[in-house]
């Protein structure tokens, strides 16, 4: 009984304790945060980049060009064109006149071809035979040419090669040579012979005919314009060709009737010699002579003179 007593008197005393106990004080307040670090600002010289400093993080912001900074660039990049476009300008007038003081420069000045190529000359002449010291009587008698022995010369490409001035000149060409032998006298002559003939009173025209392919060259001096007269010109050289067709033509007297045989008559079968030319304005002369034998086994010579014309 005695410790049902003393448990409840236990009891009731933890009670009143529990009561009387003053309630336990609010925790204190805590205490105010201290201001957060102001963040470094820094900016970079082109104001393209803003760098933010916090603590031990840096933050980096990249900002796009301003549109006065756009059109400063803009008009730069026009300015820049406007140069380009002026000079281009002063280029082209700097061609025109170059062009301009390139007209007016003297002749002489001006840059000068090496040489000049044309498509055509042609020589335009008659034959002459010259006799040989030991020509025999029979020779002397019969052969005999007309004055209207014509020979043709057609250059083509004639060149010009221009040797250190246009007065001075080395000329050129590729030339086919159509020569006429006319005889005085009524002759036949003999195929695959050396000039024989013989003598046909039935006759009225007797030729001969021979084509030669040929290469000429000359040193050629010519002045420059004279007033009045024009241009003054002297060539002095030489000439090769090489045989390539014979023929004779034969016309009878009493009937309508020409023959003509291509075969040979005993021409050389190369041909070579001096030549000579002289223009004195529009009047141009050339003159050639034969250094080898007109026919094989005679001493004949041919000397060929007449008009030369540039085209």
């Amino acid at each position: 009984m005695k410790q049902i007593l003393l448990l409840s008197f236990f009891v009731i005393q933890l009670g009143l304790f529990a009561q009387v106990t003053p309630p336990t004080p609010p925790p204190p307040a805590p205490a105010a945060p201290a201001p957060p670090e102001m963040p470094v600002v820094k900016k970079s010289d082109d104001q393209d980049t803003t760098r933010i400093r916090l603590k031990d993080r840096e933050i980096i912001i990249i900002n796009k060009k301003s549109t006065s900074e756009k059109t400063e660039n803009d008009d730069d990049d026009d300015d820049d064109d406007g140069d380009d476009k002026e000079d281009m300008e002063e280029q082209h007038g700097n061609k025109e006149h170059h062009a301009i003081h390139k007209e007016n420069t003297n002749p002489a000045k001006k840059q000068q071809k090496a040489a000049d190529v044309d498509f055509l000359d042609i020589d335009l002449g008659v034959n002459i035979l010259r006799d040989p010291a030991n020509i025999s009587a029979m020779d002397d008698q019969y052969v005999n040419l007309k004055f209207w022995s014509w020979s043709a010369t057609f250059n083509f490409l004639p060149t010009k090669i221009y040797l250190g001035t246009r007065h001075v000149q080395l000329m050129t060409s590729f030339g086919w040579r159509i020569g006429q032998y006319k005889f005085d006298n009524p002759l036949v002559f003999t195929p695959k012979e050396n000039l024989n003939y013989s003598v046909d009173t039935n006759i009225n025209k007797s030729s001969l005919t021979v084509h030669h392919l040929q290469i000429p060259l000359m040193l050629y001096v010519q002045s420059g314009k004279i007033k009045g007269l024009g241009r003054l010109g002297l060539g002095f050289g030489g000439y090769a060709g090489v045989n390539v067709h014979e023929e004779s033509n034969v016309k009878y007297q009493h009937i309508d009737r020409k023959v003509e045989t291509e075969e040979s008559f005993g021409f050389e079968r190369y041909r070579y010699g001096l030549s000579g030319r002289v223009d004195v304005g529009p009047f141009k002369l050339f003159a050639n002579m034969d250094l080898s034998n007109t026919w094989k086994s005679k001493e004949f010579k041919t000397l060929e003179c007449g008009l030369w014309f540039d085209f």
